[in-house]
C-alpha cells in the first residue's frame, strides 16, 4: 500500500464533528489487534474474529442444514483449551472459562456496557468449541491467538503491561464477572457449536456469509443493528487504484490514454459486491483488502487526480455487530436477547449440565 496514501477519520463527539487526517499507514487500519496502546477508556475499534476475512472461502465444517442434537452435556470444567501462541509457538492447556477470559480482554473494550461483555463471552465460547469440534489446521493444538485466524489473545500479564496494574485489575475484573455470569452457555444449531463470528461494527444491517464467501449459513443472515454510523475516508490516486486492479493476476489495466470509469454493484444490504475499472472486475472484498478500507459498505466520487472512498462501518460484517451489542445493552436488552438477534434461528444452550 502506498505511503502517500490517505485516511481520514470521521467522530462524532458531542454536537460536533471531529476531523482528522492521516498517513494510512498498517496502524490506522489495524482491526484491533490487542488495541494497539490506546487507553481503554478511549477505544473505539473492537475486534472482528476473521476466521475468513481475507480468504474467499467458509471454514471447514461449517454448517448448512441442522446436525443431530447433542444428547450428553459436556461438563464446562472438563474441557481444556490447548491454545497455540501465535508468537511464540508454545501450545498451553487452559481451563475453558480461563481463555474465554482472555479472549474477550482482548476482543472488546471492558468500558462496553455487561451485557454486551456477556455476549462476547458467550459468542467467544462458541466460537471455541466450534474450531475445537471442526478443526483449526494446527497439529496439537485446538485454537491460537492470531485474531486473524482465530481469535485475539491477551493474558494478565499482557494487560498489566499494556495497561498498568490498576486499569488491568479493573479489566479482569469486569470482564471475569461477565465470563463467569455466562459459565456453561453457548449458542447452538441443530444441537452443535455454532460458528459465532462477530465483527466490530455495521451501518443499518449486518452481512450475510453467503454474500461474503458465498457458503450459506442459516444463523449468519443480515439483521437489523442499532449502532450510529462510522465513517472514515479514504483517498488514493489514479496511479494507486489502477495498481490495485492491476495485481490480481486476471486483471491487466491499460487506461490507453483515455481516462477510466470507476463503477460498481451492491448486494441486498447496501454493501458493494463487485467494483469495475473501465472492463476490469474486482470482488469488494479484494478491493477493501488491497486499499485498506475498513469494510465493503462504501461510495466513492471523483476527486482531483483520483478517487475517494467513504466507508461506513468496520469488519466483514457477518454475525454479531460488538457496537451494536453495546447498543442494544445500553437500550436495556440483556445478553441472551442480543445473541438471538445477531444469530438468526439458535438456541442458547447450557453445556455444563
Amino acid at each position: 500500500m502506498n505511503a502517500g496514501m490517505k485516511i481520514t477519520l470521521i467522530s462524532c463527539i458531542a454536537a460536533g464533528v471531529l476531523t482528522v487526517s492521516v498517513p494510512l499507514l498498517s496502524e490506522a487500519t489495524n482491526r484491533g489487534r490487542g488495541h494497539a496502546a490506546i487507553p481503554p477508556e478511549v477505544i473505539l475499534l473492537p475486534q472482528e474474529n476473521a476466521v475468513t476475512d481475507g480468504t474467499d472461502e467458509m471454514p471447514a465444517g461449517t454448517p448448512t442444514e441442522p446436525e443431530s442434537p447433542v444428547t450428553e452435556p459436556l461438563p464446562e470444567e472438563d474441557i481444556t483449551v490447548r491454545v497455540l501462541d501465535a508468537n511464540t509457538g508454545k501450545i498451553t492447556e487452559m481451563a475453558l472459562d480461563g481463555y474465554i477470559t482472555c479472549v474477550v480482554a482482548a476482543e472488546m473494550p471492558y468500558t462496553f456496557n455487561s451485557e454486551a461483555l456477556k455476549a462476547q463471552a458467550v459468542a467467544a465460547r462458541s466460537f471455541c468449541l466450534y474450531r475445537m469440534k471442526n478443526g483449526t489446521g494446527h497439529d496439537g493444538a485446538d485454537i491460537c491467538t492470531d485474531y486473524a485466524h482465530c481469535a485475539a489473545f491477551i493474558t494478565e500479564e499482557g494487560l498489566t503491561e499494556k495497561y498498568g496494574k490498576t486499569v488491568a485489575g479493573k479489566i479482569e475484573k469486569k470482564i471475569g464477572e461477565a465470563v463467569k455470569a455466562t459459565s456453561g452457555k453457548i449458542i447452538t444449531y441443530g444441537g452443535q457449536p455454532a460458528l459465532a463470528l462477530f465483527h466490530s461494527r455495521s451501518y443499518g444491517f449486518t452481512e450475510s456469509s453467503e454474500n461474503v464467501w458465498g457458503g450459506k449459513v442459516p444463523y449468519l443472515v443480515s439483521v437489523t443493528t442499532p449502532e450510529e454510523d462510522d465513517v472514515t475516508e479514504v483517498t488514493v490516486s489514479d496511479s494507486e487504484l489502477k495498481t490495485a486492479f492491476s495485481s490480481d493476476y486476471a486483471v491487466k489495466v491499460s487506461a490507453g490514454g483515455r481516462k477510466m470509469c470507476l463503477t460498481s454493484e451492491k448486494n441486498g444490504t447496501g454493501r458493494q459486491s463487485s467494483v469495475f475499472y473501465g472492463n476490469h472486475e474486482l470482488t469488494a472484498r479484494k478491493l477493501r483488502s488491497l486499499l485498506g478500507l475498513r469494510s465493503c459498505s462504501f461510495e466513492y466520487q471523483r476527486v482531483d487526480g483520483g478517487w475517494k472512498f467513504t466507508v461506513h462501518g468496520y469488519g466483514h460484517g457477518v454475525g454479531m455487530s460488538q457496537y451494536g451489542a453495546n447498543e442494544m445493552a445500553k437500550r436495556g436488552c440483556g445478553y441472551e436477547e442480543i445473541l438471538l438477534h445477531y444469530y438468526t434461528g439458535v438456541t442458547l444452550t447450557d453445556i455444563s449440565g
